[in-house]
């Protein structure tokens, strides 16, 4: 016995000294070059040992902890000198008393919607919808796209009559083939000039009109009397305003907060001007609805909807069901709570052909301005008639049966026959053969019983109102999921327009980040009690204009051929300088308020026009590429004071870089102590380095909603301290020699390619010798980790990719690289990886902070591929994570769809938009890869994610604009690639629930991403009146609870009021470990306003309100604590 012991315990020390060489090989084959055994460094280097790793991070996290309580303790003692409220101040700022237990769970009311243990029951749930449906396309007759339609005319009675709604409307884009202003003079003017004039001239014509952007415009030089018109059509149910947003936002592209904008943008001009709230939303042209959508509208207090553009197989199989009335839910609402009442048109397309029943070729016998020498044709040939009486009885009976086939399409008697398309009803002569025309037919209809019809105008509302009366919304079915991605015929999934034009897409989050923290600033410095807090917020005289008309530009630019690239070369470029004057008049904004809460001079002067400060983002062309300033400090000038803004509601340790003109530099903190920084030279071209500017880098902290000064100083290069360090500089790949700058004469060429590793607390990345990641380590463990770029081309067919379409010709291709040039940066604050290969250059940054830019990888790709030809450019990630078929996307920021890759479908049909991030796992591993602007990606394989960065595409696709993409320009992409593994035995969502929910480390890595520290440069350095600091807070929120807008100017009932908007996200805690708790606390589940907002105003009243600002409802005690559900979006008004 004792000898069987013995040899069984030998042969299972050899089995694991076997085991553990090979884990030895693999690790030193993906992380190479080490100097020491994995053993020797794991004694003697505690940066590679993980838990050692935690146990720094976490001393760090306790010093910057307690660096934050002295910033917040400095600006206190600051404050009585230099505010008229002091006393009050001193006494409600407490000190921070060491840091509390952290929150370890999603706290919440079991009266909240949101379910996430199981999947919330809804008769329709469209990705178990997709599973199920077969996506053939056979000939339906004459609805292509769907079956030939039977009717029983029995069907129909004295007391069962079928009731019609024909809704005229006219879909006016905000910029496409043309440009906003060049429409509005050649079409727009004229449509709402006659409408007008028209609608008078019978109580019984209707019409709809949606975009505010030009009903604001046309209002400004309309007359007195013409305006009174407009509010008597409006009062009299005439006219009704659908939607009452700016423009008719995109659903892919657009961030969940512009959508927000642009609905209040649009809202508030309609109270303000015509004290009207819109009812019922219209959706006729975006390419593919988001399920965000829906539950903003239901926040702004909305009750119907309609959609049009969804793919031609899901129209076919909810008409089958009856179904294309739903109540539309969120994914994770187990309540019904979030549901609007949704209507989808079953047709191809709005237009009038495919909006009065099945047959286009009879439709379009009824658009009447394709009368003969009406400037229009049928493409079937067949022209309209007038309707005389010889006539009346034949096209009434010939439309009515096709009003009829349309009904069986729906669960109720109600039809919807919508009658405009594209900029319709621009002449006089259209108004009068339309509406005369249909009533000649509604007459004949309505007066012949035996027909059993009432038809008439109507308003979208109208038709609503007629639907719910005759069934109760409990009789309709509930839907929970989007309609991503959309095709309209065959193939042609619109999955192109999620990337094209990424220049634009990236200014647009730019912008969206401007706006938002200008708002915050403004709003703070509004309410200081400062000197200059009256003025400055004035709506006519103040910097609120400034924003309304910064606000405007994003607003217009969410439209449905704005953020989705698709409209003319011209139209881009006038969108791109809109925005770019929005983004130079946030700046002055954000310059002119940071004056003021840091108690500078001229903050009271309404008149001055001087520059305070310079944001450090120089933009002098709207299709350039932004530019840093460079600081010139020398023996002359050797200061430079630079303030930076954290616009998050939380604690900010993060990493800021500013280029010098010297590497010689220390930086001082708020107190005038030094800090380590770390200085690096400028890469010009391959390996060639700046002679006359640098970068430093330094670690801030940055209390929530603050200002925090800093500066740098020059010195002598002998008396560089030893917080001041230069970067170590290796250049693989290089035959050539390089003149190196001051400072930095001892950069490491070698003449061949090797691989390497950079490292911080968290994370260790290995990289090929071509200079791209290999693989990750986190903990002890590593993971595969290649990424590498690849190239679509395009079908060789009639039908191509274009600015809508993505049609590849196959799978796609590596990018071919060799001999790179690979340049290494590492120091005590970061480390960076920079190759050129073809088309792309690339880099790859890696932190050493306590904050958020450390999580993960930081990944900046400035892609210029003007010289290529129908080309589309991914970059790619392969692991080995077990994701199968599934993998995650998120919808405008808001939320995290579960995704399926159907063999069934297209490759093309398998890419979805990817606005904010996306993500695959398996049981224990997930990878996220985050992005600082919208593009289209997938997951094609088991373990692989890929995201698109540009494309550039020869000819048209035939979807109306008349041109090919072919107006690149170098445009800079950034992205966060987290890699996480479960700490513990954790399950957030079952294995089927449609949802998906981002890490804490995701979280907070994609807000900072979103919303990064904002530097600014003193431009008197002189300054002695300045304060170091301005806080607002006593108290912070949890991450998962976000200020998502805080603005001036909220007008309700003649009245002003700072409005508010909080959303709080669900986050995954699964991958969470006691250091990551400590550095990004959750919230309890509620939140205290008062908190957040100077002690002078936290005990103003507040009241909640719908998302827009358009009511005010029941009060809120601003000093307790307001709960909020997870997934949840509140508003509320702030007395003034």
């Amino acid at each position: 016995m004792r000898l069987k012991r013995t040899v069984a315990t030998v042969a299972t020390l050899a089995i694991i000294t076997i085991c553990f060489g090979i884990y030895l090989t693999m690790d030193l084959a993906i992380f190479p070059n080490r100097k020491t055994s994995i053993q020797q460094e794991f004694q003697d280097n505690k940066w590679l040992h993980f838990e050692g790793r935690l146990k720094q991070l976490e001393k760090d996290l306790n010093k910057n902890h307690d660096a934050v309580g002295e910033i917040k303790q400095a600006i206190r003692h600051i404050l009585p000198s230099s505010t008229e409220n002091s006393n009050k101040i001193v006494k409600t700022i407490e000190e921070p008393m060491g840091m509390p237990a952290p929150i370890s769970e999603m706290i919440f009311d079991s009266s909240c919607p949101i379910k996430v243990t199981y999947p919330p029951r809804n008769d329709i749930q469209m990705l178990e919808m997709y599973k199920d449906m077969k996506f053939d396309n056979p000939d339906g007759g004459v609805w292509k796209q769907g079956w030939n339609i039977n009717i029983n005319e029995n069907m129909w009675n004295k007391h069962h009559k079928l009731k019609v709604f024909v809704v005229p409307h006219s879909h006016n884009d905000p910029g496409w083939i043309k440009t906003f202003e060049e429409y509005y003079d050649s079409q727009t003017r004229n449509i709402l000039n006659n409408m007008v004039d028209k609608l008078p001239e019978d109580p019984r014509r209707k019409f709809i009109w949606a975009e505010i952007s030009y009903f604001s415009m046309w209002w400004k030089d309309l007359p007195a009397h013409k305006r009174d018109v407009v509010k008597k059509l409006i009062k009299s149910n005439q006219l009704e305003i659908v939607t009452g947003g700016w423009v008719m936002n995109d659903e892919a592209n657009s961030h969940w907060i512009s959508i927000a904008n642009q609905l209040y943008e649009g809202h508030q001009w309609l109270h303000m001007n015509l004290n009207y709230t819109p009812v019922s939303s219209w959706s006729i042209d975006p390419f593919g609805m988001s399920a965000t959508q829906p539950v903003l509208l239901k926040e702004i207090g909305l009750k119907n909807m309609l959609i049009q553009r969804v793919h031609y197989s899901v129209k076919k199989q909810l008409a089958s069901q009856k179904d294309l009335e739903f109540k539309w839910r969120q994914l994770w609402d187990g309540t019904g709570e979030t549901e609007i009442f949704t209507h989808m048109m079953p047709f191809y397309s709005y237009d009038i052909p495919h909006t009065c029943g099945p047959d286009p070729k009879i439709c379009c016998q009824f658009d009447f301005r394709r009368l003969p020498n009406h400037g229009l044709n049928c493409p079937w040939r067949i022209r309209p008639q007038p309707i005389t009486d010889a006539n009346v009885q034949e096209r009434s009976i010939t439309l009515l049966d096709q009003y009829r086939k349309k009904s069986q399409l729906y669960k109720t008697n109600v039809v919807l026959a919508p009658l405009g398309d594209d900029f319709r009803y621009d002449h006089s002569v259209e108004w009068d053969v339309q509406y005369n025309n249909y009533q000649k037919l509604f007459d004949y209809m309505n007066s012949n019983r035996n027909l059993h019809v009432q038809a008439q105008f109507g308003t979208l509302t109208d038709y609503f109102n007629a639907v719910k009366a005759e069934k109760k919304l409990s009789e309709f079915s509930s839907l929970s999921g989007d309609f991503f991605t959309y095709a309209d015929r065959d193939d042609h999934y619109w999955s192109g327009y999620y990337t094209s034009r990424p220049f634009y897409k990236r200014m647009d989050r730019i912008l969206l980040y401007y706006i938002r923290s200008a708002e915050i600033l403004l709003s703070l410095a509004h309410i200081s009690g400062k000197p200059g807090s009256k003025w400055i917020a004035h709506k006519e005289n103040g910097l609120d204009t400034i924003m309304t008309e910064a606000r405007q530009a994003l607003a217009l630019f969410q439209h449905h051929d704005g953020v989705t690239g698709t409209a003319k070369d011209a139209v881009v470029n006038d969108y791109g300088q809109k925005m770019l004057d929005a983004i130079l008049k946030c700046q002055n904004v954000v310059q002119r308020c940071t004056n003021l809460l840091l108690d500078g001079l001229g903050a009271d002067n309404q008149a001055s026009e001087t520059i305070f400060y310079n944001v450090d983002d120089l933009r002098q062309k709207q299709d350039s590429l932004p530019e840093q300033y460079t600081i010139t400090i020398g023996s002359e000038v050797s200061v430079k004071k630079v303030v930076i803004y954290n616009a998050l509601t939380f604690n900010r340790h993060e990493t800021v870089s500013f280029l010098v003109s010297t590497p010689f530099v220390e930086v001082l903190g708020y107190n005038d102590k030094r800090i380590p920084c770390q200085i690096a030279p400028i890469f010009e071209h391959l390996a060639s380095m700046s002679q006359s500017k640098y970068k430093v880098s330094f670690v801030v902290n940055i209390p929530a909603l603050s200002l925090v000064r800093y500066i740098i100083n020059a010195i002598n290069e002998n008396e560089m301290p030893m917080e001041s360090s230069l970067s170590t500089v290796q250049i693989y790949n290089l035959q050539a020699d390089v003149e190196a700058p001051k400072g930095f004469e001892n950069v490491d060429i070698s003449l061949s390619p090797s691989e390497f590793t950079i490292q911080n607390a968290r994370v260790t990345a290995s990289f090929s010798e071509m200079g791209l990641l290999k693989a990750m380590r986190i903990g002890h463990q590593t993971y595969p980790v290649h990424l590498d770029f690849a190239k679509y081309g395009v079908q060789q067919q009639a039908e191509r990719s274009g600015a809508y379409l993505f049609l590849p010709n196959g799978q796609a291709t590596p990018l071919a690289a060799s001999n790179t040039v690979v340049k290494v940066i590492t120091g005590p604050i970061y480390s960076s990886v920079s190759v050129k290969i073809p088309y792309v250059q690339h880099t790859v940054t890696l932190f050493n902070t306590t904050g958020a830019d450390s999580l993960g990888l930081e990944i900046e790709n400035i892609v210029d591929i003007k010289e290529t030809n129908n080309f589309e450019l991914v970059m790619r990630f392969s692991t080995k994570i077990n994701s199968t078929n599934e993998y995650f996307t998120d919808l405008n920021g808001y939320q995290v769809l579960r995704r399926k890759r159907f063999k069934k479908l297209p490759l093309q049909a398998n890419y979805y938009p990817i606005p904010t991030g996306a993500y695959i796992e398996d049981s224990d591993t997930r990878l996220t890869l985050l992005t600082g602007s919208p593009g289209g990606g997938a997951s094609l394989r088991s373990g692989e994610i890929e995201v698109m960065l540009d494309r550039r595409l020869m000819q048209d696709d035939n979807r109306g604009l008349g041109q090919g993409v072919v107006d690149n320009r170098p445009t800079r992409n950034i992205f966060r690639l987290l890699l996480e593994r479960k700490t513990h035995k954790c399950q957030t969502t079952s294995d089927n629930h449609p949802s998906g929910f981002h890490t804490i480390s995701a979280h907070v890595a994609l807000e900072t991403m979103m919303n990064p520290l904002m530097r600014m440069l003193r431009t008197d350095d002189n300054d002695v009146t300045s304060q170091t600091g301005y806080t607002p807070i006593t108290t912070e929120f949890g991450v998962d609870m976000g200020l998502s807008s805080l603005k001036t100017g909220v007008i309700l009932d003649n009245k002003e009021y700072l409005g508010m908007i909080l959303h709080r996200k669900y986050l995954d805690i699964c991958f969470s470990d006691r250091v990551l708790l400590k550095q990004f606390p959750l919230s309890d589940g509620t939140v205290n306003i008062s908190g957040i907002l100077p002690p002078s105003v936290a005990n103003s009243k507040i009241n909640r309100a719908p998302l827009t600002f358009l009511s005010i409802q029941e009060s809120v005690d601003v000093q307790k604590k307001i709960p909020i559900c997870p997934m949840d979006t509140k508003a509320f008004l702030l007395h003034r």
